[in-house]
């Protein structure tokens, strides 16, 4: 290794103080927290299922991206009518789109279920847009959490192919979209 030589001299020592950086290197993307609910059963679901994922990331994906086929904004209506007919989401999306006569209702209570907090540690501009997902469909960031987690979880692989090239077939003869046409049979 060779070594520079230097002199205890003072000369540069103003230059050098003025280039240094004093200010201490911030985080660009600072993480910010945000609360979830979500049921204890569905948690060891999730675990079981993806069991190389952590329980956090699958939570983020599912608050960040789209249930593929579903819109968004009959997230509400879909999980509302499931309670009232005390049947999963599933169950209720295939019973409103012909792919089941009736729903079996759940032995578990709405009661029962132990449901716990989660943080989640999320970027700032993650936070932003997962916060305007919930408010473009009128819910509370908290409640959209419990509601998305699950839609996603339940609904994710809801259809198989033959079946969604059947409903796409039906939504041409109404001239929509395949989103638009699940939408329009699951409000009935």
């Amino acid at each position: 290794m060779n070594f520079k030589k230097t002199t205890n001299s003072i000369e540069n020592l103003d230059a050098f103080i003025d280039g240094a950086d004093t200010q201490k290197d911030t985080l660009i993307d600072k993480k910010v927290s945000v609360v979830t609910k979500i049921s204890k059963e569905l948690s060891n679901k999730i675990k079981l299922k993806y069991p190389k994922m952590p329980l956090t990331k699958y939570i983020e994906q599912a608050l960040m991206v789209k249930i593929p086929h579903i819109n968004e904004d009959i997230l509400l209506t879909i999980c509302q009518q499931a309670e009232w007919f005390n049947t999963s989401i599933a169950d209720f999306v295939r019973y409103k789109m012909g792919l089941m006569e009736t729903p079996e209702p759940n032995e578990l209570n709405k009661n029962e279920e132990k449901l716990e907090n989660k943080i989640l540690y999320v970027s700032n501009d993650n936070k932003k847009i997962i916060k305007r997902n919930a408010e473009n469909i009128g819910l509370s960031l908290y409640r959209y959490s419990e509601i998305k987690i699950k839609a996603t979880y339940e609904l994710k692989d809801i259809f198989t192919f033959e079946e969604l090239m059947q409903f796409k077939a039906e939504a041409m003869n109404y001239d929509l979209e395949l989103d638009e046409y699940i939408a329009m049979r699951i409000k009935g």
